[in-house]
């Protein structure tokens, strides 16, 4: 079996990711947005990369970011500021997911 990570690893690397950095936050609001966007994501991570054309791409990218997201909020002192930090990944993510729930597969 190869070593090579596929998109659904990355995926659940991202929500293992968001998981532990929402029990470290201290903001209410952030955590609840990082454990949603976790929830969502998980049941859908073999379709997310079925459906995507460049999903293990577009997962690694996502996953090399979120690797230093815990260090960012850890620097946060106020909400607002922590949720600057982590909206970029929330919009991301959020187009990701509408997309895969959206999109029909034509079989030929």
């Amino acid at each position: 079996m190869s070593d090579q990570k596929m998109g659904t690893h990355y995926v659940r690397e991202v929500c293992e990711i968001f998981r532990n950095v929402a029990a470290k936050s201290p903001f209410p609001d952030v955590q609840e947005r990082l454990n949603k966007i976790a929830d969502e994501l998980e049941p859908i991570a073999t379709k997310l990369y079925f459906k995507t054309q460049k999903g293990t791409e577009d997962m690694k990218e996502l996953a090399e970011q979120a690797q230093d997201l815990d260090a960012k909020l850890s620097a946060c002192k106020e909400s607002g500021e922590a949720d600057a930090v982590c909206n970029p990944f929330f919009v991301e993510l959020e187009k990701i997911i509408k997309h895969v729930k959206t999109m029909k597969v034509r079989m030929t």
